[in-house]
Order: C-alpha cells, then sequence, then structure tokens
C-alpha cells in the first residue's frame, strides 16, 4: 500500500501514505486549503470492524498504517472554531437567502391569484358579450325569415297582377309588348372586366398602443388603446385620449401623457440593479456553489458541463476544477 485516500464531506484527495500523524495533518492543510490551527481541529477516523476508530495519537496513526486500509474520513466538530466561524456563517446565508425565496414566493401566490380574478372577471364579461352575439343573431335569423315570406307574398301578387293585366288587355284588344330582354354581355366585354386591374386597397399603418390591465376612469376603456394620460395631483386615475379631450371628466385634474418607453426602460434598470452588488458583480440568485457552498454565487459563476445542478464560484473553479475531472464552463448574465 503505497497512497492512502482523504474523503472531506464527500471530496477525496489521494495522497502518499505519511510517515506520522504531523505529516498527515500538513497534507491535509495543503490539500484542503486549511491553516494549520484549522487542521489540528479536524477530527480523523477510519472504518474498522464495523466500528469508527479516531486517530488522535501517533501510536493510533501507527495502528491504522499496520491495518493497512487506505481510507480516511475527515470531520470537524460542531464545537469547533472552525465550525463556528465558517459553517455558521454560511448557515445564516442560506438562511437569508431562504428568507427571500419565501418572500419571492409570496408574492407569486399575490400575483397568481390576481391573474385568475383578472380572468375570471374577462371570462364572464366575454361571455355575456358572446349571449349578446348569439342573441342578436337569433333576432337577424328571425328578421330574415320575415323578409323572404314577405318578398314570396310580393311576387306572388306581382304575378297574379301580371296575368290580370294580359287578360284585360285580350279584351280590350290591346296590344302586348313584351318585356325587353336582357343581352348578355359579349365576350370582348366580359375579358375587359376580367383583366382590368383592381385598386390595391390601402393599408391603415397606424396602430394604436394597447396598455393591458389599465382602465379608463373616464368611459371605462379596458384596455386603453392609443393615447395614456395619467392624473399628477391624484394617483391612480386614467384616461383615454378622447377623455382627456373631454374637459368635463378631467375638470380641475392635472393630466400628462404616459411615456411607455421611459417607463420600460426604469423596470429593466430597477431589475438589473437588482442583480448586481455595489461592486459591481453580479449575483446569481438561487445558485449555491457546489465547492465553498456561497449562496447566491456572487462574482463569475462556473457550471459543469456534464453534472446537472453543478456550479463553482471562481476561487472553487480554480482549487477543485482539476480535481472534479469535468469541463466547467462560465455562465454570463447579459444586461441592457
Amino acid at each position: 500500500m503505497k497512497n492512502i485516500s482523504l474523503n472531506f464531506f464527500g471530496e477525496k484527495v489521494t495522497i502518499p501514505i505519511p510517515t506520522t500523524l504531523a505529516s498527515l495533518r500538513k497534507e491535509i492543510s495543503d490539500k484542503f486549503l486549511f491553516s494549520p490551527s484549522d487542521a489540528a481541529e479536524v477530527i480523523i477516523s477510519y472504518a474498522k470492524d464495523l466500528g469508527k476508530k479516531i486517530i488522535q495519537t501517533e501510536q493510533d496513526f501507527s495502528n491504522f498504517i499496520m491495518n493497512k486500509i487506505g481510507k480516511i474520513d475527515l470531520d470537524i466538530d460542531q464545537n469547533s472554531r472552525l465550525y463556528l466561524e465558517n459553517f455558521n456563517s454560511l448557515k445564516k446565508e442560506s438562511e437569508e437567502s431562504k428568507k427571500q425565496l419565501d418572500e419571492c414566493l409570496k408574492e407569486n401566490e399575490e400575483l397568481k391569484k390576481q391573474k385568475e380574478e383578472m380572468l375570471t372577471e374577462e371570462t364572464k364579461k366575454l361571455n355575456e358579450l358572446e349571449d349578446k352575439i348569439n342573441k342578436l343573431i337569433q333576432k337577424k335569423e328571425k328578421l330574415q325569415k320575415k323578409m323572404k315570406i314577405k318578398q314570396d307574398a310580393i311576387e306572388k301578387k306581382q304575378k297574379e297582377n301580371s296575368k290580370k293585366i294580359e287578360i284585360l288587355k285580350q279584351k280590350l284588344n290591346l296590344p302586348t309588348v313584351p318585356l325587353p330582354e336582357k343581352k348578355s354581355p359579349s365576350k370582348k366585354v366580359l375579358l375587359k372586366k376580367a383583366i382590368k386591374p383592381t385598386k390595391p386597397k390601402k393599408k391603415d399603418n397606424k396602430s394604436k398602443e394597447i396598455h393591458p390591465f389599465v382602465t379608463c376612469d373616464g368611459c371605462k376603456m379596458n384596455p386603453i388603446k392609443g393615447k395614456r394620460f395619467i392624473c399628477k395631483n391624484k394617483p391612480n386615475l386614467d384616461f383615454c385620449e378622447k377623455c382627456y379631450l373631454d374637459k368635463t371628466k378631467t375638470k380641475g385634474l392635472k393630466l400628462e401623457p404616459f411615456d411607455t418607453q421611459n417607463a420600460i426602460k426604469e423596470i429593466i434598470l430597477k431589475a438589473s440593479s437588482n442583480r448586481i452588488n455595489k461592486e459591481g458583480k453580479i449575483i446569481h440568485r438561487m445558485v449555491s456553489c457546489d465547492g465553498c457552498g456561497m449562496c447566491p454565487i456572487i462574482g463569475e459563476r462556473f457550471k459543469c458541463t456534464v453534472c446537472p445542478n453543478f456550479d463553482y464560484c471562481s476561487n472553487c473553479k480554480q482549487l477543485f476544477g482539476n480535481i472534479h475531472g469535468h469541463a466547467m464552463e462560465e455562465v454570463k448574465t447579459k444586461f441592457i
């Protein structure tokens, strides 16, 4: 046996067999980037006879070498300084991230509820409009039937009157004048009509801007189409262009046109600022480093091209990138 394997929370490193316990702790300090004082607090153990043996002295280390086991497990005591200073801070960051996650989920549920209420209301209005349309269609069909009956009755009377006229003319010996026959158009005329170019209809290129989920407080137009005007002295008041021109509905109000482009830019800037810290580094929300546990990852982030949901921060990429064994690619985020 020339080498032994060190296992620190799933991260395995192979080293040559040390001669003493002190040299073993030095290897632990070098491989896992511990200071000598931190390496001294690491619990060293190995499995034997379905149990666990802890290496605390040089004699314990000699017994381990004699047993030729070749595998050492590393652990950290929860009461040690290393655990309290490092892992408690990571735990605190994790709790803060969880709190932010709960707030985001709560906000998402509220938005979902608002969306469902809006869809229910709009569906109700749509159903009412469909009922009105169906009633109008039925009314139209009834009127068409009545018109057909009246038209048939008139044509029937016209035929009867035509027969009576012919009979009376024969009795009075009056010449019957035949009705002029309609001449069918010649082939040339039909050809000219077929070849005659038709003027293309002019398309209306003026598209009206639509403001979704915004109702006019004057005429209740929902959504507002075209220009939108907001009130400066009273919040949450919106008017369409027609109501803006009607001064009876906007008397005493200070209105100004709503600039959609500026509003969109402000939203994008706010979203971007929430993803960048004061030092100008990108915050990768909801992503933790599988090396040091940083959550969220701040700065450069590297993702494994093979393992799912495996990420390193820039420091762990340099330290453990070769140990991990898979290719890592940088995740870049662009902001406007």
